[in-house]
């Protein structure tokens, strides 16, 4: 009874210490969490009508900027307020039940990540989820709505690394605008949060396109104007609303319900976001919780402080922790595939008894031994501390595992499966994302590899094959880049365009007065927009017939899995490799209509030649990426090592031609 007593008495603690001075506790805000958590739950695990429960976020932030504004705002003008107290609640309040799925993360993930590429990405997660960046690591690499996506377990702490930094500038930016405005928040306070709001938002749906939306979605700039929505919901705004006829803020309650639920059920992850359509579920938040505060027996407010929904919503916090990473799991154990009833069993059945565990045994227990107070500055500051040093020693656990298992399961994965080949060799002559060519790239005997990621995947095996006959390979090839941009009337068309960076080396190339003994050009052709005989013929016109042979060779097949990590998950779970494979007649196909475009513009060159790759890899029924113990390819796409020597040896009079006299 003691036991049970003691942690009515953390939920009490917890309730008071989260309301709004002067508002008491708001039931329905945990009701309104449930709704959020339950629109992230439904649609990571793709139940269907939460098409758009991704949305759940953006009520988040709303709620977040909604009680910590006020509280800071409360706290300032009662002469009571606390950077180390505000901090050490902060600290108390989201790092014990992450810290603890975090710890659960990294010991569970060299049981099940299966491969070097996806460990590498796992550490860089590793380290900067518990620094709260986690958001800046994604924005470089990781669309949110990628399919990729499912193999990150620790992608959902984006949100946390948002919250967080907008825990460090809010009460440094309240303090300074409540003692510059005369100690009290007045019109320009107001005309300041409205400015900043309209900034974000503005920027937000300015950065949101079709084919770049990640500044908007994970950097806290953009993402700014959520937390404002909920900060200008204040105590003089919710009196006003008060005043009004209960059938006002009946409707005002029911509108913001109703478009939270719109955008659950409508958006869907195919359609730009944030942009503007992330108005619809903030302006509803937003809505819904001044009618809430301003009344709680309307019918709305009402519904959300049901006792279920209250309940979902105080554990809705770890619910969030604990959801991904299992459905991340077993999405990776299933190469990528979804299914409804083992992924509602896992991230929503295990997620929801995990959050309940977590709640109930970590947070509420540290809650109620260890919250500190305004007047208790030492407490709050070796808080503070501690939290701080559990982070930073987190990203060091998390780091140093995440690296091992990467380093033992590339060396193993190497051995078993030969993926290295022969070796690779890189130098400063490969550009990816630079702008210049070192000028020793241009001396000598070399030669050039053009292309997308496809062709940057073959470029260390070819360099190191080049360079036992003493010819440099300088690589120009980037991911998304269609090569038919580097034509000379395109490059004049397009100066500006996605992979205009490589434009500079290329021209240098070209004018330099030793040219290159070959070129070869390689590529999956994702882009085939431009892809015409005369295009090609195009791009190999601008090298002199005389003194430069062109190597064309076709696309690679592409498979419908994650190519290693199938043949290792299969192999060690002893299951057949029959999903890793795909019909010859689907990759020719897809590829026939390029190959007849490649081949008709290399038969009018007499220095052009081309290679089919999906020879090798592929017999008259079935196309394969790995030929018994040996694998050719890391994903679907791009070859390993081991696949570039595959192309190498099966086109060697092709390969040794570019290099002999000219």
């Amino acid at each position: 009874m003691k036991n049970a007593a003691g942690t009515r008495e953390a939920e009490v603690a917890q309730r008071q210490a989260d309301r709004p001075h002067g508002l008491g506790y708001l039931p329905f805000l945990d009701g309104l969490r449930a709704i959020s958590i339950l629109a992230v739950v439904g649609f990571h695990v793709g139940v269907p009508g939460f098409s758009g429960g991704f949305v759940g976020v953006d009520v988040f932030f709303v709620i977040s900027g909604f009680l910590i504004c006020n509280q800071i705002k409360s706290g300032l003008e009662a002469g009571r307020f606390s950077l180390a107290a505000f901090y050490g609640r902060r600290g108390i309040r989201i790092l014990p039940a992450f810290l603890t799925m975090l710890l659960a993360v990294y010991v569970a993930a060299p049981f099940i990540l299966p491969s070097p590429t996806v460990y590498r990405d796992f550490a860089l997660a590793a380290v900067t989820a518990p620094l709260m960046v986690s958001n800046i690591l994604f924005y470089r690499r990781q669309g949110y709505f990628d399919i990729a996506a499912d193999e990150k377990p620790l992608l959902h702490t984006w949100t946390l690394s948002v919250e967080e930094q907008f825990y460090f500038v809010v009460p440094v930016l309240l303090m300074l605008t409540y003692r510059f405005g005369g100690k009290r928040f007045g019109r320009a306070a107001l005309a300041l949060a409205i400015a900043i709001g309209a900034a974000s938002l503005i920027g937000a749906i300015l950065k949101t396109t079709a084919t770049d939306k990640n500044p908007a979605f994970y950097l806290l700039h953009f993402r700014a104007w959520e937390f404002v929505a909920g900060a200008l919901i204040t105590g003089p705004a919710i009196d006003a609303i008060r005043r009004a006829p209960r059938a006002v803020i009946e409707t005002m309650a029911m509108t913001g319900l109703v478009a939270i639920v719109a955008a659950i059920t409508l958006l869907d992850s195919r359609m730009p976001y944030p942009s503007w359509r992330a108005i619809v579920p903030v302006a509803g938040a937003a809505t819904m919780i001044l009618a809430g505060a301003a009344r709680q027996d309307v019918v709305a407010v009402r519904l959300l402080s049901s006792r279920g929904l209250v309940a979902i919503g105080l554990v809705s916090y770890g619910w969030y922790l604990w959801h991904w990473p299992i459905l991340s799991f077993l999405r990776v154990l299933r190469l990528g595939q979804t299914a409804l009833v083992p992924d509602l069993l896992g991230g929503a059945g295990l997620g929801l008894a995990l959050a309940w565990l977590s709640y109930r045994y970590v947070e509420l227990p540290i809650r109620q031994h260890f919250r500190p107070s305004s007047g208790q500055t030492k407490l709050a500051n070796r808080i503070a501390v501690v939290a701080v040093s559990s982070c930073f020693i987190a990203a060091a656990i998390g780091g140093s595992s995440a690296w091992l298992g990467y380093t033992v399961t590339g060396q193993r994965i190497a051995m078993r499966y030969g993926t290295q080949g022969h070796g690779v060799l890189t130098s400063d002559c490969q550009i990816s994302t630079g702008t210049a060519l070192p000028d020793h790239c241009l001396l000598g005997r070399y030669g050039v590899l053009i292309g997308d990621s496809s062709a940057g995947a073959m470029a260390g095996s070819f360099a190191r094959y080049f360079d036992a006959s003493h010819v440099r390979l300088d690589v120009l090839a980037r991911g998304g880049c269609n090569i038919l941009m580097y034509a000379p009337e395109e490059r004049r068309r397009h100066p500006i365009q996605g992979c205009s960076n490589l434009n500079g080396p290329l021209e240098r190339i070209l004018a330099a007065g030793t040219p290159p003994e070959f070129v070869i050009f390689q590529s999956a052709w994702a882009d085939r927009g431009q892809l015409t005989a005369v295009h090609v013929a195009a791009l190999f016109a601008q090298f002199d017939p005389t003194r430069t042979k062109i190597l064309m060779i076709g696309p690679v097949p592409i498979f419908p899995a994650m190519s290693l990590d199938c043949v290792v998950l299969n192999d060690k779970f002893g299951r057949n490799r029959d999903d890793c494979i795909m019909p010859r007649a689907e990759t020719d196909r897809h590829q026939g209509p390029v190959i007849a475009v490649l081949k008709a513009a290399v038969a009018t060159f007499p220095n052009a030649r081309f290679v089919e790759p999906s020879a090798l890899f592929c017999d008259a029924s079935m196309c394969r990426p790995f030929k018994g113990d040996k694998v050719f390819y890391r994903d679907q796409v791009h070859v390993v090592p081991q696949g570039a020597d595959t192309i190498i040896e099966g086109f060697t009079d092709d390969f040794r031609r570019l290099t002999a006299g000219r």
